[in-house]
């Protein structure tokens, strides 16, 4: 999961257009910092925190889905704030 867009056609997750407004993953972002799409450290950190909450959104509190979206969100906002404190004056 995360890697590749939702396919929620093939998944039949048929309200998930309604429920998740603006589908985000990894390799999009990928995709985006190959092709310079980021003005900032910021704006890609922005769509990697959409990956995790539209994962929680979707899925049940609880559930595998959410808990592992949780886990990797908590672990990101830790990693992504030590690399702010260790670079500030390089990411301003």
């Amino acid at each position: 999961p995360f890697r590749e867009a939702v396919d929620w056609r093939a998944l039949g997750l048929f309200d998930y257009p309604q429920v998740v407004k603006q589908p985000m993953d990894l390799g999009l972002v990928k995709k985006r910092l190959e092709t310079g799409f980021y003005k900032s450290v910021h704006d890609t950190a922005n769509d990697v925190r959409l990956i995790w909450k539209n994962c929680m959104t979707y899925n049940a509190d609880g559930s595998d889905f959410f808990v592992l979206a949780e886990g990797f969100s908590k672990r990101f906002e830790d990693k992504f704030a030590k690399l702010l404190k260790d670079h500030a004056s390089a990411i301003e």
